[in-house]
């Protein structure tokens, strides 16, 4: 590998390591793997929903520190 691919790469695993935590917390505490809604309305007001459960708990816990 070269340099630069070792920096992109470095780069993209930060994103992606911070992305995956967000994910993980939603499919093991709020069972989020799937939705079951019909219609791209009802599905979009879930993940909204969600993100906005996630953005909560991230408060209080960073009330916490």
């Amino acid at each position: 590998m070269t340099e630069e691919q070792k920096k992109s790469n470095t780069e993209k695993s930060k994103i992606r390591a911070r992305v995956e935590l967000i994910f993980g917390f939603m499919e093991m505490s709020m069972n989020a793997m799937y939705l079951y809604s019909i219609g791209f309305k009802r599905t979009n007001a879930n993940v909204g929903l969600m993100n906005m459960t996630y953005n909560m708990f991230r408060k209080i816990q960073l009330q916490a520190i």
